[in-house]
C-alpha cells in the first residue's frame, strides 16, 4: 500500500511540476499520435508495395524456371542472335554509305538499295523464324519489343536511302535520329 501511495504521489508531483497545462499536454499527445499514425500508414503502404514486388519477382522466377527447359527459348535466342548479327552488319554498311556521302565521295545507289533490301530481308527472316515458334509470355514480350524496333529500323533505313539518293541532309539527319531512337525498344 505504501508503494502504491508513493507511486501516486510521484505521479502527482510530476504532473504538478510540468510547465504545461493538461490541455496543452493533450494537444501535444494528439499531434504525436497523428504523426505516429501517418508514419504507420506510410510504412503499411511501403510494406504492401514490397509485398507486391516480391510476388512479381516470384512469378518471374517461376516463369524463368519453366522456360529454362523450353526448347523454344533456345531457338528464339539463336534466331535473335542471327537477327542481331544481320542487322548490325547491314547497319554498318549503311553507316559506310553515310560516311561516304558526308565525305563527298561518289555513291553507288545500287549498293544503297542492296543494303536497304538486306535490312528488310533480315527483318523478314526474323519474322519467318519466330512464326514457327510457340512463344512463352516472356518471349512474347521480347518479341513485341523487337517488332517495335523493326518498324522504326525499317522506316529509318528507307528514309536514309531516300535521303542519300536525294542528297537531302535534313532528311538524312532526321532518319539517323530515328534509327538511333529505335534502340530504346531493344
Amino acid at each position: 500500500m505504501k508503494l502504491k501511495l508513493s507511486a501516486m504521489i510521484l505521479i502527482l508531483l510530476a504532473a504538478g511540476c510540468s510547465n504545461s497545462s493538461p490541455e496543452e499536454s493533450l494537444i501535444e499527445q494528439e499531434e504525436y499520435k497523428s504523426e505516429l499514425e501517418g508514419l504507420l500508414q506510410t510504412e503499411q503502404v511501403r510494406n504492401q508495395q514490397l509485398t507486391l514486388h516480391l510476388e512479381n519477382l516470384d512469378t518471374q522466377i517461376v516463369n524463368f524456371e519453366r522456360d529454362r527447359d523450353n526448347p523454344n527459348v533456345e531457338k528464339y535466342v539463336e534466331i535473335v542472335s542471327t537477327y542481331a548479327t544481320g542487322i548490325t552488319e547491314n547497319l554498318s554498311k549503311m553507316n559506310e554509305h553515310i560516311a561516304a556521302y558526308r565525305g563527298n565521295e561518289q555513291l553507288n545507289t545500287g549498293d544503297i538499295v542492296k543494303t536497304r533490301d538486306a535490312v528488310t530481308d533480315t527483318v523478314d527472316t526474323y519474322y519467318a523464324a519466330v512464326s514457327e515458334l510457340e512463344l512463352t509470355d516472356v518471349l512474347e514480350r521480347e518479341h513485341s519489343n523487337v517488332v517495335l524496333a523493326n518498324e522504326e529500323i525499317t522506316e529509318a533505313v528507307n528514309q536514309i536511302a531516300d535521303a542519300l539518293a536525294a542528297e537531302d541532309d535534313a532528311l538524312l539527319n532526321e532518319a539517323i535520329e530515328r534509327l538511333q531512337s529505335a534502340t530504346e525498344y531493344l
